[in-house]
């Protein structure tokens, strides 16, 4: 993907929520470097977080990977960091996978932090243009699957061996060729894999009317059955609290879809799947305009608990009449939203930034976001702050690029 326009500038940081670090966290370990199976150069393995980045031209996008002992604090450019161009990277069972190209590489975290390169695996083969139109999640160490939905496949593949195992048909329900698909994310669940997808033109603009979950077996190679629920539009990234229960965001694309899609009835909420159920609750929805006094909600970011941050549009500033001007405006205002009692109060710690992504990343128990003075263009950079009740606290600050991700290793 390119970015070209105010529009698609704030669209791409759905991509790089697509592209953020994986969702499997290792637990820290230590111990003789030869049980790295790609070995490790020696030593004893202490505790590692690897800081994934993006800088952006508008050429391309690049992309760089390095591991600390801790997240970082202070001042980070990208001077240490190895260099990717467009790539996905996710973290699973102590090992860095880097996809590009339709080439996935394994890489180790050596004693002294150091990527130490591993076997190798492609499916370019398939034709996949780009690391941004996948999806991958982990099951186990011996099982992964890559959804591309425009090849209308999951590739399933082994993550210890380095090979591809099978693919899987994903027949999904036909939209408009006008219509772009992609899933924002995916969770594993109870022998499940479940992918919270997205159909939209950007042109008309037209989403399709309703939330879609994908939802495949995470033990065999039988196709995926798809739930909708029109309750909401669709649009936004998934949740795993604490108890299992998996929040569905719809937010119709930052309420982009909601403004001006003329989806009638049409709204923006949060759907539940949850703990230990396989469907939707139909009795339980979480209506944006309600709780947060306007249906315009970027992203909703885990802060604590039943307590998250996003940013909705003022009631003081009319919605403007172009939909490109709905990407350049300063009418958001962060709000802190309690899912327990429903409430929503501002998050003063936030305003006077601007929005890079929606994702939500946390690290030992500390959900971490990027904040931005420039806005995702070329030659901008962004503080990660942690997210705390009370307000923010700056960690570290990137030069000359974003994050993508932070997770820790081991």
């Amino acid at each position: 993907m390119s970015f070209v326009s105010a529009a698609s500038a704030l669209r791409s940081r759905l991509f790089v929520v697509a592209v953020a670090v994986g969702a499997s966290v290792s637990a820290c370990s230590s111990g003789p470097d030869s049980s790295d199976p790609d070995g490790g150069g020696g030593g004893t393995l202490g505790p590692a977080v690897v800081v994934v980045g993006q800088a952006y031209t508008p050429e391309d996008y690049l992309t760089y990977v390095r591991v600390f002992p801790e997240v970082p604090e202070g001042d980070i450019d990208f001077g240490e960091f190895r260099e990717f161009g467009n790539a996905n990277v996710s973290v699973h069972d102590g090992r860095i996978f880097v996809e590009q190209d339709g080439v996935v590489q394994r890489f180790s975290v050596s004693a002294d932090l150091e990527l130490i390169e591993g076997p190798r695996f492609s499916w370019a083969d398939f034709g996949i243009p780009s690391a941004n139109a996948t999806s991958t999640v982990f099951i186990s160490s011996t099982r992964a699957y890559t959804l591309a939905p425009q090849l209308g496949l999951i590739v399933v593949w082994n993550p210890d061996e380095m090979i591809r195992t099978g693919t899987i048909e994903l027949d999904y329900p036909e939209r408009p060729d006008s219509m772009e698909t992609f899933a924002y994310d995916a969770h594993v669940i109870d022998g499940r894999v479940i992918w919270n997808m997205f159909s939209g033109d950007w042109a008309t603009p037209t989403s399709h009317p309703g939330v879609v979950l994908a939802i495949a077996n995470a033990e065999d190679d039988s196709p995926p059955r798809f739930v909708e629920d029109t309750r909401c539009l669709p649009g936004g990234p998934s949740f795993l609290d604490e108890r299992g229960d998996l929040y569905v965001h719809g937010g119709g694309y930052f309420g982009y879809f909601h403004a001006y899609g003329g989806i009638e009835g049409s709204r923006t909420c949060a759907l539940r799947v949850s703990a230990g159920e396989v469907e939707l609750d139909p009795t339980y929805v979480l209506d944006y305009e309600a709780t947060t006094g306007s249906y315009v909600n970027t992203p909703w970011i885990w802060v604590s608990g039943d307590q998250y941050v996003t940013r909705v549009w003022s009631s003081e500033v009319p919605l403007p009449a172009s939909p490109d001007d709905f990407w350049t405006t300063d009418a958001r205002e962060p709000v802190l939203v309690d899912l327990s009692d429903g409430t929503a109060v501002p998050y003063p710690d936030l305003e006077g930034y601007e929005d890079v992504d929606g994702a939500t990343r946390v690290v030992d128990g500390v959900s971490y976001y990027q904040v931005s003075e420039t806005g995702y263009v070329a030659g901008g950079n962004t503080a990660v702050v942690e997210l705390h009740p009370d307000g923010t606290a700056e960690k570290f600050r990137l030069t000359g690029g974003f994050l993508l991700g932070i997770e820790r290793v081991r």
